[in-house]
């Protein structure tokens, strides 16, 4: 027989040594089986009745040998498989420190080039704990109470960001939101309003969403701002009317025309059908004239007497009927009475300007500040998205495979 080379792993030998122990087993129990058998045949052939079959002393020794074979193998077969189990522990252990002392490695790495990216920035900050919530989280997340200087821009409430989005607004306060409130505002702003930073959370706070660059500390919801005078633009109250919203309202206002054109071409056609009626009526339906020289005496006495004025005598005074007068009235036809005034008013269709938002400082201020982040940020969202955004800013830092923003 040729002595195998194969070197099995330790993990493998207590099953060998279960198998061999029970092989063994077997072939001392048919052994003895076979000797019983035999010994009861040789009393049959002499005839004699064997009383009680007996198992020969060599079986007997023999199942007693295998049993001890079985429960040896048995005692190997707990202590390696106890063997197994510690050292599956230990490997265990081993994987859960070398993870625990690699993400020790990422976590100091990307405080270390948190403190190396605010030095750049004049902020004041708080180092907070690594959050780790799920997908959610940052390794070395700060909270930002304030950018700037003279003057110092308050965070309202703090905000929890990654370091990238700290810089990225500081950076934005200062070379764009600045100029812009002086321009628009006369005055630097002083205040910036939050409305969410870090939520662990979907995009639109959807369920079946991709994950929110706010669950990754890398968003930031502005609510508006405000300037040391206490005046402020927020962006519910400030931006004026949204695209979508013009374009209601000039609906609104094609509607309310069409209406009055309808109206007006009713009262036409009922003043129409009012002036056919008064020229078909009949002559006996007319109130009769009278006549003056029904009861006159003769020809001149029903005659009108003309009157005849003598200089400045007083009226009633004059020597005779007749004389000049000034006419009562001028002659010719009569200027015919004006149709339209009596015709009930009709409201005038609301007028739009060709951009409502034009004339209003703070709009204009919020627009610009809107336009500005596009340039700064990879997602920059407002009231003209859709209405969750109707009343903030969004500005994230969203890393996508292509260099394309979103700017809405």
């Amino acid at each position: 027989m040729i002595a195998s080379s194969i070197q099995y792993p330790a993990r493998f030998w207590p099953a060998f040594a279960t198998a061999a122990a029970s092989r063994t087993l077997v072939a001392i129990t048919s052994l003895a089986i076979t000797s019983l058998v035999m010994s009861s045949l040789a009393h049959a052939a002499q005839g004699s009745k064997p009383v009680a079959a007996r198992t020969p002393p060599a079986a007997t020794s023999a199942a007693a040998a295998a049993a001890a074979a079985a429960a040896a193998a048995n005692s190997a077969a707990n202590s390696a498989a106890a063997a197994t189990a510690s050292a599956a522990a230990a490997t265990a252990a081993a994987e859960t420190a070398a993870i625990a002392a690699q993400r020790k490695i990422e976590i100091d790495t990307a405080r270390a080039r948190c403190t190396a990216l605010l030095a750049t920035i004049n902020a004041v900050t708080i180092a907070k704990d690594p959050i780790e919530d799920g997908s959610c989280g940052d390794l070395a997340p700060i909270e930002l109470v304030s950018v700037g200087k003279n003057p110092q821009v308050a965070i309202t409430p703090p905000a929890i960001l990654n370091c990238d989005m700290a810089v990225a607004v500081h950076n934005w306060v200062k070379a764009d939101i600045q100029p812009l409130a002086k321009k628009h505002l006369g005055k630097e702003v002083v205040r910036l309003e939050t409305m969410s930073s870090y939520s662990c959370r979907n995009a639109y706070g959807r369920t079946m969403s991709k994950l929110s660059e706010h669950g990754k500390a890398n968003a930031l919801d502005i609510r508006g701002f405000a300037t040391a005078s206490g005046q402020t633009a927020f962006v519910l109250e400030g931006w004026g009317m949204t695209s979508s919203e013009i374009r209601a309202a000039a609906v609104a206002a094609e509607k309310v025309q069409a209406a009055r054109l309808v109206a007006e071409k009713v009262q036409a056609e009922a003043r129409a059908r009012a002036l056919a009626s008064a020229q078909t009526a009949t002559p006996s339906t007319q109130q009769a004239q009278p006549n003056p020289l029904a009861n006159a005496d003769t020809l001149i006495e029903g005659l009108p007497k003309p009157a005849i004025t003598f200089g400045n005598a007083p009226a009633g005074k004059q020597p005779s009927d007749f004389g000049l007068a000034q006419p009562s009235r001028l002659g010719g036809p009569k200027k015919p009475a004006d149709k339209k005034a009596d015709e009930p008013k009709t409201a005038a269709a609301p007028a739009l300007p060709a951009d409502p938002n034009a004339a209003n400082a703070t709009s204009g201020f919020l627009r610009a500040v809107h336009e500005s982040a596009c340039k700064r940020f990879s997602t920059t969202l407002g009231p003209e998205t859709n209405a969750a955004h109707r009343n903030h800013f969004h500005v994230d830092l969203a890393q996508r495979n292509t260099a394309k923003t979103i700017c809405e």
